[in-house]
């Protein structure tokens, strides 16, 4: 199962060196990270956002597969089922990427401000959906970065040993 954690780090590259520890342990099959999201606000309190593009694929392929099927369909009555699939697929896949990028974009407003408003000049955040067959690694990984968890879909438990293990404690 899946968790969310949300981080926001002192020092506006700390969340890019915990997602490329992350990263790591992912290419060695011990995190699975299914969507992730990195924010920074620099001295000027300038923020930037950048994230993964599960979204957007997610409703490129879901659109394609219903337009193929709604016009393979719609072709069918009309006596050219093939024409319908490929121009229900394109028609589609353009309809579903945009509402994946639409629906991507509502999320990281909602998720900017929440923590945009816990972030200071020359800081970072990090927020991660994913799981762990690591957790002791994954918590050894983090470990004395000086971040402070804002948001986290952990058990109380956990989501101490990670507030622990973040502030260096």
């Amino acid at each position: 199962m899946s968790d969310l954690v949300v981080i926001v780090f002192e020092g506006r590259h700390t969340a890019d060196e915990a997602l490329l520890r992350l990263q790591k342990m992912s290419m060695d099959w011990e995190v699975d990270l299914d969507e992730v999201v990195v924010m920074t606000r620099d001295k000027n309190g300038v923020v930037r956002t950048r994230n993964s593009d599960t979204l957007t694929a997610a409703g490129f392929l879901g659109g394609t597969s219903l337009g193929a099927m709604t016009g393979t369909l719609i072709g069918a009555m009309a006596g050219n089922p093939a024409a319908g699939f490929i121009a229900g697929s394109a028609v589609g896949a353009g309809s579903g990427t945009l509402a994946g990028m639409l629906d991507q974009a509502d999320e990281e407003d909602a998720l900017a401000a929440r923590v945009g408003a816990k972030m200071g000049p020359d800081s970072s955040a990090l927020a991660v959906i994913g799981w762990s067959n690591r957790p002791t690694k994954l918590l050894g990984e983090l470990e004395g970065m000086k971040g402070e968890v804002i948001e986290t879909s952990l058990s109380v438990s956990d989501e101490q040993e990670l507030r622990a293990v973040l502030s260096g404690s």
